[in-house]
């Protein structure tokens, strides 16, 4: 019976290297290079976005798109605009708001560096909820969290849509939301 338990570990093996294809997208082919789409993500500069929920935003998309520092050389540049909305959904008893919920929508053009019209667009749209507390100081600290989660998800949604936009090989050329 050990030589059946033993031919099928070595049919394993040789069945091994042949895989599927599948190679995911953010992988290393080996140790030396980067892989393809870790290497265009790191050539995009992130041009400046207004506001402090701006600079939170383009903070978090450096990080995710070129954890070791901006690119000396730019091939490509990425402009985003952000809009934010705010609701109370629920009220107390003594009329203040109890329960908030977040928006904040964000528009994306990347460009070649070189040429002026843009290769890809898109747009990403948070939706956050907290709930508000009696006193100013932590309510205030409950937004601040709130909108903190809300541009992380902005910023992982961008660089997944401008990721799979290089990993498809710019196949899909012009404006895609």
């Amino acid at each position: 019976m050990w030589w059946s338990k033993a031919a099928l570990v070595v049919g394993l093996l040789a069945l091994g290297p042949v895989g599927c294809g599948f190679q995911p997208m953010y992988a290393k082919p080996d140790p030396q290079n980067a892989s393809p789409v870790a290497a265009e993500l790191a050539s995009v500069r992130i041009l400046g976005i207004e506001d402090r929920q701006g600079q939170i935003l383009r903070n978090a998309l450096v990080n995710r798109m070129s954890p070791l520092g901006e690119p000396g050389r730019a091939d490509y540049i990425l402009a985003v605009r952000l809009t934010q909305n705010q609701e109370n959904l629920a009220e107390r008893s003594d009329g203040k708001a109890s329960l908030g919920r977040l928006f904040i929508s964000a528009t994306f053009t990347l460009t070649e560096n070189q040429k002026e019209a843009p290769v890809f667009s898109g747009s990403s749209r948070s939706v956050v909820s907290y709930r508000l507390l009696g006193p100013t100081y932590g309510s205030t600290a409950v937004e601040r969290d709130a909108e903190k989660r809300a541009l992380g998800d902005l910023a992982e949604d961008i660089r997944s849509q401008v990721a799979t936009f290089f990993a498809n090989g710019k196949r899909a050329r012009g404006n895609r939301s």
